[in-house]
């Protein structure tokens, strides 16, 4: 196994990971370089995925197999391994890359900077390059729990491929020639241990040929050249999630002068479809600027902790947390006030999500028996986003009228 280490610390403002946001939205490349550069990453869930990526890439640098356990408790940047990190995360994604690594003749290289071509100033960096005979992997990990992400997501009536790892792997390709020769197989696969989605698997993966290489070259070669002319299109979607631009991006603050418009309306006596249109339309407008008032929080935060002045706004001590000065020493003296046990310390299992992540990263699968599943309730989302739709009580009734018709016009047949 032969292993090379390469750190790439400076961003390319066409770099992968904001790829896809380049691909459809050309003019947030102006967009960005607007905001403070110390602005643009703001989120303590940012700071948790970066340390993640220091901690995996310092056990993967090892030359034998590493104590997963042992980071917990290490500071890397602002933030500090917790156990749950390191049983959650860090331990499923560095078994399925030790698994791979292990292979008879494994080669690889980890935090490799790659130019991209055709593109000038254009690179990035790849967590983990592996090649196992004519097969190689290109592994993007991914510690972020909020959103699920997919080498070959859906997207309208196809399926997309992950365009960060199309980046990752075409710039690998053109910087490591006599590493790609003679490759058969060029898999891109994304670890993501944990997700919003409870059943999600960790690993998903999609091959890729060298033609979809090359077609991706000239795409977002042609994404770039618009973003640097003079006329680059805007476009908002699901790739405006991470975008620190979205506060000064007129497609996000548009909402902000349609919310003006929303007023009741002058019909004595409104249609019922036009009061349900106009409940849906405040509820867009809504979200839109419930998204830019977190942004403008956290961005106004970050700026007054790097001692800025915002104005009109300050930092302000949260309240006041009481812990115990010593655990060991103030369990001994409430025991002997004559407190029990179990009013001393509580014991909790826990969820059968936490514990199907640990038995996986062992080789171990939980029975499923021992586990029920039972709705929390019932809350309101967007249609594209639903994951088991509740019908409403008409439309209840309509379909158990249609399923009695059914059922009697049967027995009469």
């Amino acid at each position: 196994m032969t292993v090379e280490l390469q750190r790439e610390p400076i961003h390319s403002p066409f770099g992968g990971s904001v790829a896809a946001r380049v691909l459809r939205c050309p003019a947030s490349v102006d967009l960005i370089p607007k905001v403070p550069a110390y602005l643009r990453k703001v989120s303590a869930y940012a700071d948790r995925g970066t340390a993640l990526h220091s901690a995996i890439t310092s056990l993967l640098a090892e030359d034998t197999h590493a104590r997963v356990e042992s980071l917990a408790g290490k500071t890397f940047g602002s933030y500090t391994i917790s156990s749950d990190d390191v049983e959650d995360s860090l331990r499923p994604a560095y078994v399925f890359a030790e698994t791979l690594l292990d292979t008879p003749g494994a080669e690889y290289f980890l935090e490799r900077g790659v130019i991209f071509p055709t593109i000038a100033d254009t690179f990035g960096t790849t967590d983990l390059l592996v090649r196992i005979n004519s097969t190689i992997h290109v592994i993007d990990f991914k510690f972020g729990t909020g959103v699920r992400v997919l080498a070959l997501a859906p997207d309208g009536d196809e399926d997309v491929i992950n365009a960060q790892l199309l980046f990752y792997a075409a710039a690998a390709r053109h910087s490591l020639p006599a590493f790609f020769a003679k490759v058969e197989n060029i898999v891109l696969t994304i670890v993501q241990p944990m997700s919003i989605d409870l059943n999600a698997e960790m690993i998903s993966s999609v091959t890729v040929t060298n033609a979809e290489l090359d077609a991706f070259v000239t795409a977002y070669r042609a994404a770039c050249e618009e973003a640097l002319s003079g006329a680059p299109h805007l476009e908002r979607g699901p790739w405006c999630r991470f975008c620190p631009a979205r506060l000064i991006c007129p497609e996000h603050t548009k909402p902000l002068l349609n919310l003006a418009a929303f007023t009741t309306p002058n019909a004595v006596a409104v249609p019922k479809e036009a009061y349900l249109r106009l409940l849906a339309e405040g509820l867009n407008l809504a979200d839109a600027v419930k998204d830019i008032h977190a942004a403008l929080r956290d961005q106004a935060k970050h700026a007054l902790e790097n001692g800025e002045n915002v104005p009109g706004y300050t930092l302000s001590a949260g309240r006041m947390e009481r812990h115990w000065r010593d655990e060991d020493a103030a369990r001994a003296a409430l025991q002997n006030l004559g407190l029990d046990h179990d009013d001393i310390t509580k014991t909790e299992m826990r969820s059968p999500k936490q514990v199907e992540i640990r038995a996986k990263a062992r080789g171990l699968k939980v029975p499923a028996e021992l586990i029920v599943s039972s709705r929390s309730g019932v809350s309101l989302v967007r249609v594209e986003n639903v994951r088991a739709p509740v019908l409403g009580r008409s439309e209840l009734a309509r379909t158990f009228s249609e399923a009695l018709k059914a059922f009697q016009g049967g027995r009469q047949a």
